[in-house]
C-alpha cells in the first residue's frame, strides 16, 4: 500500500513539473549532467554504493534522472552448515550480499542559496524521489563440502540453494547540498530506499529444514558524495 502511494505520488508530481512553462526567463546553460554517486550504508552489515548516474534538466528547477546503481557488502564472514553430516561453508563469491539496481528519478532544485557575483559558484540544495528495479547478483546460496585428511581440508562437491520470493521493485529518496564551479559540481547527502537488501537470500532454506538466517527488513539508509560535469 506505501509503495502503491509512493508511486501516485511521483507520477502527480512529474505531471506538476511537466506542466510548468519550459520557457521560464531562467534557464541552465547546460542541461545535462554526468554524475558519479559513493556512498556508505548505515546498516546492512557494511555495505557501499557506487552510482553513475546521467540527468537533464527540462526546467530550471527540474528534471529528470537515470541511474545504475551497483552496491555490495564487503568483509563478510564465512557461513558454515552441515550437508549430509558434512563441513559445509558459503562459497567466497557469495559470502557478501550484491545488487545492481536500475535507478530512474524526479529532479528537484531549489533556488540558489549563494552565489558568486559573476556565478562562478554556486549552492543550492536538490530532492531525487525515484524508483529502484533491483537485481541481486546471487539469487540462491552454494555452499562447498569439506572434508578433512589430518590438518588438510579440501572440497568435494558443491550444493546449491535455491531462494524463493525474490523483491525486485522498491522506492528511493535522496536528499543533497550541492556547489558547483562553473561546469563543475560536488555534493553531499542522504539517501533512503525501501530496498530488502536480503531478498535474495531471506526464504533459502538449508539442507537442515532451517532457513539461512539474516537481519530483519528495515529501510536502507546511507551517506554519499557526488562529483558532476554539466554539459
Amino acid at each position: 500500500m506505501k509503495s502503491s502511494l509512493y508511486i501516485k505520488f511521483l507520477y502527480f508530481a512529474i505531471l506538476i513539473s511537466m506542466s510548468i512553462s519550459l520557457k521560464a526567463e531562467e534557464t541552465d546553460s547546460y542541461k545535462w549532467q554526468a554524475k558519479l554517486y559513493g556512498g556508505l550504508y548505515l546498516n546492512n552489515e557494511q555495505a557501499w554504493q557506487l552510482e553513475p548516474n546521467v540527468s537533464w534538466l527540462f526546467h530550471r528547477y527540474f528534471g529528470i534522472g537515470m541511474g545504475l546503481e551497483m552496491t555490495s557488502q564487503y568483509n563478510q564472514p564465512s557461513r558454515q552448515t552441515s550437508i549430509d553430516g558434512q563441513e559445509a561453508e558459503l562459497t567466497e563469491n557469495e559470502r557478501n550480499v550484491a545488487w545492481i539496481i536500475l535507478k530512474p528519478s524526479l529532479i528537484l532544485k531549489s533556488p540558489k542559496v549563494w552565489s558568486s557575483s559573476d556565478d562562478y559558484y554556486r549552492i543550492w540544495f536538490q530532492v531525487e524521489p525515484g524508483l529502484s528495479l533491483a537485481s541481486p547478483f546471487h539469487n540462491s546460496l552454494t555452499y562447498e563440502i569439506k572434508e578433512r585428511q589430518g590438518a588438510i581440508v579440501q572440497t568435494v562437491d558443491y550444493r546449491k540453494f535455491r531462494n524463493k520470493g525474490l523483491k525486485w521493485f522498491y522506492w528511493n529518496a535522496r536528499a543533497s547540498v550541492n556547489i558547483s564551479i562553473d561546469r563543475f559540481a560536488i555534493g553531499a547527502g542522504y539517501y533512503i530506499s525501501n530496498l530488502d537488501y536480503y531478498s535474495g537470500r531471506r526464504n533459502v532454506t538449508l539442507a537442515n529444514g532451517q532457513k539461512f538466517h539474516v537481519p530483519k527488513k528495515e529501510l536502507s539508509q546511507s551517506v554519499f558524495l557526488s562529483v558532476g560535469y554539466s554539459f
